[in-house]
């Protein structure tokens, strides 16, 4: 044989080769890029949640984002964190827990910072009562600290019910 012949049969069996290693190795590839995508969660509405709705933990889960997480929205912790400190996951949850919606919820939606008022927040009252409603500030005096009341806890002046 001649040495141009047995040079292309070597390169033609080279490249069958890196093309069965390619091939075995894409399937392996596939499911990391899945993994990376499913990896963010995002926690949602579990159904439909009008405004003005106390969130209980039933109320919400985590649901895997389907792209890019937007500034805002709450994030659970990637699995190695939660594996290392368990309660993350729980703390995750809590930012929304007793919180108020500023606005409806579709179920699935994604719960972020901005749609969610705490107790002690200036517009929380506001947020929670039904309209045609009033809110009263009622002076407590301690016993113990005579000459002392309770802090003012709202409604804050100029603060609507709608």
């Amino acid at each position: 044989m001649r040495a141009k012949t047995i040079l292309t049969v070597l390169f033609v069996i080279s490249l069958a080769v890196a093309a069965v290693v390619i091939v075995r190795a894409m399937p392996q590839m596939a499911p990391t890029g899945a993994q990376e995508a499913a990896r963010d969660e995002i926690l949602v509405a579990t159904t439909a949640l009008p405004a003005g709705t106390l969130l209980r933990p039933q109320d919400l889960t985590w649901q895997g984002a389907k792209g890019d997480t937007a500034p805002g929205w709450i994030v659970r912790p990637d699995a190695t964190a939660r594996e290392a400190k368990p309660e993350l996951d729980e703390e995750a949850r809590s930012v929304a827990y007793g919180a108020a919606l500023r606005t409806s919820l579709a179920a699935g939606e994604p719960i972020r910072r901005g749609d969610i008022i705490k107790p002690g927040e200036r517009e929380f009252l506001q947020t929670v009562l039904s309209q045609g409603t009033r809110a009263i500030v009622i002076p407590v005096h301690m016993v113990n600290q005579p000459g002392s009341s309770a802090r003012f806890m709202g409604p804050f002046p100029g603060d609507r019910v709608t």
